[in-house]
């Protein structure tokens, strides 16, 4: 109940103040006939305040009722709301009016013909269209809307327009019967692919009960898939593989067709791809035809990759225009120079291009990447997991003490690789061991092999290679063939030799081959790494001797350098950050780096190079140690991965006889490159009511907005039409126009733009989905019920398919007459009491 003059019922307080006067009198009337009175006084009172019995409604206000008649409602969920809404029309006695809405909102005359002549379109619910259209037809009058609908809005944020509406709203929740439907949720792509790449399609159906139906898949009107599929209740995902056709878009569709199901128009779903030329990439390799296997794999998968050596590698951001990504096939630090490391770091963080590296015995912490460029690069740090305990090392240094590592420009290259030596002995550990065989055309162990801390003190050490003087010719063979015999005889898991030399050896008669000669060492799992000094040096013969020893190259150009890469060589060999055994590598996390990829379908590995990884960084497989084996992350503009074990030998031999081999490389090299539809020439497509935007933004490459360009977009409609729009130019290098797309299913969109005799393009898919209107939706009545609450309104109860539309709790009845009324006949009654006509029985 409510009162239109509340303000009157303050004269209830005279009731008191009367009764205080009577008894001030001394009860001069009686009790019964006070009684009477203060009866007759509230009547009064009340009647004054006009009290209304159900919401009041002002004459003056208007009621506007708006009747959802779209297609989601059956014939008898439409036929129950229209009856409900001409019984509201009916009640009310002031002014009213009766919106019909779908997709668009229809003001209707009496008996349903609509105003303007327009159709209604059904296949939407737009209740915040409806809302607005109220918002017109109230006025500033005020009053009030009556909102009729099974709340399943498709579009549009009908409680925020209600909120802004001003008046309130009832509403009326119609529940529809249920309705078996089969229907296709969605068809799944990658938004990106390159020619010939392998990929999946996932398309989801969905059904309101079990069903059998039969599913096709088509792409460009070519059939992909057929079959009969049986559905559970909810979501059915389906996978099929396919392969990526000819640049452009891609436009694939399934359908559906089963029984029971409701609606036709919700059969077919579909999806687009930008479809980019086959990437071109750069495999970088130390070691001639390391990378050969990998390139064909790369090429069956769509990648094309050149093959340099790492010399080659340009150290100019200009030279790698035509490539998206490099890849590093175990390439140590020492085969390239700070500049085309930083070129490769500038490469991924200025240019957003790609890099991968990979692991083997010279790549990682292995391959001295610390603290240099390719270190910035990549997700992880050349810091060797902590372990709790370590084998001890044997180290031996091979110096080259012949007279050509005398003075250069006053400093002794000699000198520099004593000092080099004193610091590998303070790098190593109590329990290691050190060795150190000068050389020149003769062998002299200047320290014999022996444990830090017995034999001989790190003093006496020190003073001994203190002592070596320059001599004689060079003979890198026997010295070779001293040293690393000695290490066999060594105890322990980790020996490594390093050698030292500034020229070419003279005298070689004394031992067959190199390579015989390093094998039967690496056999015995001894490790070389070689510092070549001074331009003069047969580098190519050190490069070698380091590849066949599973060691590392480095070139010193400048004596300074020989200490910081003996300590480097010595901190390598302490750290033992190469881990060995057979493991199969485990998943951190779901990653598109591994899509379709379940982890116990990627082969054993054999080992692995340790390293840390950053904390930004992205962990995607690792080892039983928790350490990084397949790590990424963004780097400024572009992405790295870390690859920590190799691509084939030492640690991943029955890789390259994986099926997927080329599949599983080819994905992590995509992964790295920038996207295709990046560019200065960006096409977008979004929904804007019933029609599309084509927006472009274009750029030149200064940065600055191309503008006044002739802009043309062919769009390629579902049935195999095409239709050209010009867009116009509407803001700084923005060019748009809204397109009506005449039907559901995916479009293709290429923009071509023109200006000073220069054409670019670009192109962009887009689908028109099957309206939701015909999906089974939840939760319709519970949008209503927060319309009526969030604007005042009432709840009208509800109305379903078996019962008749719920009474309308509108209209306010007055209940002024039947107070004055009551009081009129007790003022009689009151005056018959007081003069003796009329008796009360006690």
């Amino acid at each position: 109940m409510t009162f239109r003059n509340p303000q009157f019922l303050a004269l209830l307080i005279l009731l008191p103040a009367v009764v205080a006067l009577w008894r001030m009198r001394g009860g001069r009337v009686s009790a019964a006939i006070l009684a009477l009175r203060l009866l007759i006084v509230a009547l009064l009172v009340a009647a004054l305040s006009n009290p209304l019995l159900g919401r009041a409604t002002p004459s003056e206000g208007r009621l506007v009722v708006l009747l959802d008649q779209s297609d989601s409602l059956d014939g008898a969920g439409k036929a129950a709301l229209r009856a409900q809404a001409e019984r509201l029309l009916a009640e009310h006695r002031g002014p009213a009016s009766l919106i019909a809405f779908g997709a668009n909102p229809l003001a209707e005359l009496p008996g349903g013909s609509p105003q303007s002549g327009a159709l209604l379109q059904p296949n939407q619910t737009d209740i915040a269209a409806a809302l607005r259209a109220a918002r017109g037809a109230i006025g500033a009058g005020g009053g009030r809307v009556a909102l009729l609908s099974d709340g399943a809005q498709t579009r549009g944020d009908a409680l925020a327009e209600a909120r802004a509406l001003g008046v309130p709203v009832d509403t009326l929740a119609y529940q529809p019967a249920g309705r078996p439907e089969i229907w296709v949720a969605g068809v799944d792509v990658p938004q990106t692919l390159r020619e010939d790449e392998e990929y999946s399609v996932v398309v989801v159906v969905g059904s309101s009960a079990a069903a059998t139906a039969r599913l096709e898949l088509l792409e460009e009107g070519r059939q992909l898939a057929g079959q009969e599929v049986a559905l559970s209740p909810g979501e059915n995902r389906f996978t099929y593989q396919s392969r990526a056709g000819q640049p452009g878009i891609a436009r694939l569709q399934a359908r559906v067709e089963g029984q029971p199901d409701t609606f036709a128009q919700n059969n077919s779903g579909a999806a687009t791809a930008l479809v980019a030329p086959q990437p071109h990439v750069l495999l970088v390799e130390s070691d001639r035809g390391a990378s050969a296997r990998l390139r064909l794999a790369l090429r069956g998968a769509g990648v094309q990759a050149d093959v340099r050596l790492a010399q080659q590698l340009p150290s100019q951001l200009s030279d790698l225009d035509a490539y998206e990504g490099v890849v590093l096939v175990d390439v140590p630090a020492g085969d390239l120079t700070l500049d085309q490391m930083a070129t490769l770091r500038e490469f991924v963080r200025s240019e957003g291009r790609g890099l991968v590296a990979t692991g083997g015995r010279a790549s990682f912490t292995l391959g001295a990447y610390k603290d240099t460029p390719l270190e910035e690069a990549l997700p992880v740090s050349m810091t060797p997991p902590p372990r709790p305990e370590r084998a001890p090392v044997t180290m031996l240094l091979i110096v080259d003490h012949s007279l050509s590592m005398g003075s250069l420009r006053g400093i002794s290259k000699l000198d520099m690789a004593k000092e080099s030596a004193l610091l590998a002995t303070e790098a190593l550990h109590q329990d290691d061991r050190i060795g150190v065989l000068a050389f020149n055309d003769l062998q002299e162990w200047a320290v014999e092999l022996q444990a830090i801390g017995t034999g001989l003190s790190l003093a006496q050490i020190q003073e001994r290679i203190s002592d070596i003087t320059t001599s004689g010719g060079t003979d890198i063979c026997a010295a070779l063939d001293l040293g690393l015999g000695a290490l066999e005889t060594q105890p322990g898991k980790v020996r490594h030799a390093v050698i030292m030399t500034d020229g070419q050896s003279f005298r070689n008669e004394r031992c067959g081959p190199y390579d015989t000669l390093i094998a039967q060492a690496r056999a015995q799992d001894i490790t070389l790494s070689a510092i070549a000094i001074g331009e003069d040096a047969d580098t190519q013969l050190l490069q070698d001797l380091a590849r066949w020893g599973g060691g590392r190259y480095h070139f010193a150009d400048q004596p300074e350098d020989i200490p910081r890469l003996t300590l480097l060589e010595s901190q390598i060999a302490s750290s033992e950050p190469q881990i060995e055994g057979d493991f199969r590598a485990s998943l951190q996390a779901p990653h598109p780096l591994l899509r379709d990829f379940a982890p116990n379908e990627i082969p054993r590995l054999g080992g692995y190079v340790g390293t840390t990884l950053k904390p930004a960084a992205e962990l995607v497989l690792k080892s039983p140690q928790d350490d990084p084996v397949l790590a990424t992350w963004q780097y400024g503009l572009g992405r790295a991965v870390a690859w920590t074990p190799s691509v084939e030998q030492p640690w991943a031999e029955r890789w390259p006889n994986w099926p997927e081999y080329g599949k599983f490389w080819a994905q992590i090299v995509r992964y790295t490159l920038p996207e295709p539809d990046s560019g200065p020439l960006q096409v977008h497509a979004s929904p804007h009511g019933d029609a599309v935007t084509i927006a472009v933004d274009s750029l030149a490459p200064s940065g600055e907005p191309v503008d006044l360009a002739d802009v043309q977009a062919s769009i390629t409609l579902p049935d195999g039409s095409a239709r050209s729009v010009a867009l116009r130019q509407v803001g700084p290098g923005r060019y748009a126009e809204d397109v009506a797309p005449p039907a559901d299913g995916p479009y293709a969109i290429r923009v071509r733009q023109r200006k000073d005799g220069q054409e670019r393009t670009a192109a962009v898919g887009y689908v028109q989905r099957p309206s939701s209107e015909y999906t089974p939706a939840q939760g319709g009545a519970a949008l209503l019920a927060q319309i009526s609450a969030a604007t005042g309104g009432s709840a009208l109860g509800s109305a379903g398919p078996s019962t008749s539309p719920a009474p309308a709790a509108v209209g306010a009845r007055e209940l002024w007459p039947w107070l004055l009324l009551a009081a009129a006949l007790l003022w009689p009654a009151e005056i018959a009491i007081r003069r003796g006509l009329l008796r009360l029985r006690a």
